[in-house]
């Protein structure tokens, strides 16, 4: 199961030149198996099986997974600090944030006139121990942002 987003990007007579830009994917549920998540930018219909030398391909950031709860009921229920001055450290299973730096595309994008583009996000789950792709719905994403910096 894929994931689309869609984002603006900078636009319009005001906006400056950017020296990077980085799509920020927070709340990825990592509670299951690991993954490789393929962003492509502009292609809805992107698989498992479109290729990385697309026009489109923004890059790959990984979900290193847990593989599953063993414990007991409400083991792996993510807790949240008892009070503010809870030392703990966060529990294990918080979602997780990753970065991933797509500088040269979305100075492409924007050289185009183009003001949003469409995010893609092709999760590739391999069987433990195959080569083959196990399903995929596990993939959770609550937002994505695009950060540019001048």
């Amino acid at each position: 199961m894929t994931a689309s987003f869609s984002l603006e990007l900078p636009y319009g007579p005001d906006r400056t030149a950017i020296s990077r830009a980085d799509l920020t994917f927070y709340g990825l549920d990592h509670s299951g198996e690991s993954y490789q998540a393929r962003v492509f930018f502009d292609q809805p219909e992107a698989t498992a099986s479109t290729p990385i030398t697309d026009p489109g391909y923004a890059g790959t950031f990984s979900v290193l997974g847990h593989g599953g709860c063993y414990g007991e009921d409400g083991h792996c229920s993510v807790r949240d600090p008892v009070t503010t001055f809870d030392r703990r450290p966060p529990h294990p299973l918080v979602p997780a944030t990753r970065i991933l730096i797509c500088t040269d595309l979305v100075q492409r994008l924007m050289a185009d006139g183009r003001a949003s583009v469409t995010v893609t996000v092709v999760p590739i789950v391999r069987a433990a121990g195959s080569g083959s792709v196990a399903d995929p719905a596990q993939m959770t994403i609550d937002q994505v942002s695009l950060h540019t910096y001048e």
